[in-house]
């Protein structure tokens, strides 16, 4: 996936960089590497973003009202399980 790829979708599901890291529970500088094209897309985040867009809008609007509301960047393993995953 390229920061293009990646901005696009952010931009689809109308999302600012902050709010983009919270969805994919990465911490907001790494979010703004990848969009900036500083720092290659790990496989695993890209597996994430791809597994959220074959969700059914509604679905995933539900799902990123759920994580948008929580206070502090917290996600245990078990809730980020693509993001956590190691993609060799």
């Amino acid at each position: 996936m390229t920061n293009t790829e990646l901005d696009q979708y952010r931009k689809n599901w109308q999302l600012n960089a902050a709010q983009f890291s919270r969805i994919l529970c990465l911490h907001s500088t790494k979010i703004s590497e990848y969009l900036a094209g500083v720092t290659r897309i790990p496989c695993s985040v890209a597996m994430h973003i791809e597994a959220l867009a074959l969700l059914p809008e509604q679905t995933r609007m539900s799902l990123f009202e759920k994580r948008l509301k929580r206070k502090k960047l917290h996600c245990a393993h078990n809730e980020c399980v693509f993001a956590m995953s190691a993609c060799n």
